[in-house]
């Protein structure tokens, strides 16, 4: 309500200025209508990051009742990446919004074949490079941007597209085989001009790290025995 109130006194201000004759006292009201507008979107900015402040701290607090040793918490706290270096259980975490229960996959360190580091639909970082499953990441990932480019030709030239910044993680599970943690998504691409998406893609080559250090750990006990030796 305040915000508005500030926002409604400068638009006021503003319009009153084309009301007056002489030129100080215009010049007065577009001063104030003017630092009315920075000071309303200054409070909006504050009231946001408040917000966001509040929620990030209830997150952290509802994926603390999950035993982990490192975390990473996608930014709009819809996803999380956990790792408990102790159980040797990797912790995938995602609810589609605010407030909802989050849906928790759990992985073993040996189930972890390999990782992948997606941005906007294309594999930017790979472990292992050669693949352990005959590369599927690079496959569905020749697919899906084979789909992304026919549907970006579809829409209109002059609507911007949307991007994301996300890992794929292959484990040897018949059932579910390929896992998504999203860590940034649906952002414009001038985004990537800023230093904030340089500090995330950062934080994620690091998680790729990690990821790569635990597939290692077990990739030499992975070695198929031939039926004859």
């Amino acid at each position: 309500m305040k915000i508005f109130v500030i926002y409604l006194l400068s638009a006021i201000y503003f319009f009153l200025s084309f009301s007056m004759d002489h030129m100080r006292s215009i010049g007065l009201y577009l001063i104030i209508s003017v630092a009315l507008f920075f000071w309303g979107t200054w409070e909006w900015k504050r009231r946001n990051e408040e917000i966001n402040e509040v929620n990030r701290r209830i997150t952290e607090e509802i994926l603390d009742e999950i035993p982990h040793t490192q975390k990473l918490v996608s930014p709009n706290n819809l996803n999380a990446l956990l790792i408990n270096e102790v159980t040797e259980i990797l912790y995938i975490a995602s609810r589609d919004e605010l407030g909802s229960d989050f849906e928790i996959k759990d992985i073993s360190f040996n189930k972890v074949l390999e990782a992948a580091l997606i941005e906007d639909g294309k594999t930017i970082s790979v472990f292992p490079k050669e693949g352990i499953l005959s590369s599927p990441i690079k496959l569905e990932d020749k697919e899906e941007n084979e789909e992304l480019e026919e549907e970006y030709e579809e829409e209109d030239e002059e609507e911007e597209l949307e991007f994301n910044l996300c890992f794929k993680i292959v484990t040897d599970d018949l059932s579910q085989p390929i896992h998504y943690f999203t860590y940034l998504e649906d952002y414009k691409e001038e985004y990537k001009e800023y230093e904030e998406y340089e500090e995330a893609k950062g934080v994620c080559n690091e998680w790729h790290q990690k990821l790569s250090i635990i597939i290692r750990r077990y990739q030499y006990d992975r070695v198929m025995v031939n039926k004859w030796s």
